[in-house]
């Protein structure tokens, strides 16, 4: 078997892409599922729901961690997109209400201007740790800093940009 440079090449890319894609699950969402459901927190809210602490949809398979083991998701991507639409099903979208005018989309803003440093999420640009900005930006008072600041470093996870 003669193996070329662009066999190798091609091997290589697809690799790394997966691996992108498996550490970010909104990439994995966006190039697999936002095509025909939309955003995940839009769909999220509007087609499932929480029983009893678990995720429940209306599709004839209403177990979602049932029918995302056999839908898209990379096998080991399972039990986290589950969680990320749990996340998502359980809060309002806030980030879009209150903060998206400027930010666009919380994923992309996070991969964009966030970076853990130390165990701490940072703003890439200013250096200063998420939790020590957010009180007082745009009148945010403690409380809602701390959701948002909450919310970074959930979508951090999901992004992997805290891993």
């Amino acid at each position: 078997m003669k193996i070329t440079i662009g066999y190798l090449l091609l091997s290589l890319v697809f690799a790394l892409s997966h691996d992108v894609l498996a550490a970010d699950l909104h990439r994995i969402w966006e190039s697999r599922c936002e095509e025909c459901h939309g955003h995940a927190g839009d769909f999220a809210r509007k087609y499932l729901g929480v029983e009893d602490g678990k995720l429940v949809g209306r599709h004839p398979v209403r177990d979602v961690r049932q029918f995302l083991e056999h839908h898209y998701p990379p096998g080991g991507e399972v039990g986290r997109v589950y969680a990320m639409l749990l996340a998502q099903v359980s809060n309002a979208p806030r980030f879009r209400e209150s903060c998206g005018q400027c930010h666009g989309r919380a994923a992309d803003f996070v991969r964009e201007s966030l970076v853990l440093q130390d165990g701490v999420l940072t703003g890439r640009d200013s250096g200063q740790s998420a939790a020590k900005f957010l009180p007082g930006h745009r009148g945010l008072d403690p409380e809602d800093a701390a959701f948002f600041n909450s919310l970074f470093e959930r979508v951090a996870s999901e992004t992997g940009v805290a891993q």
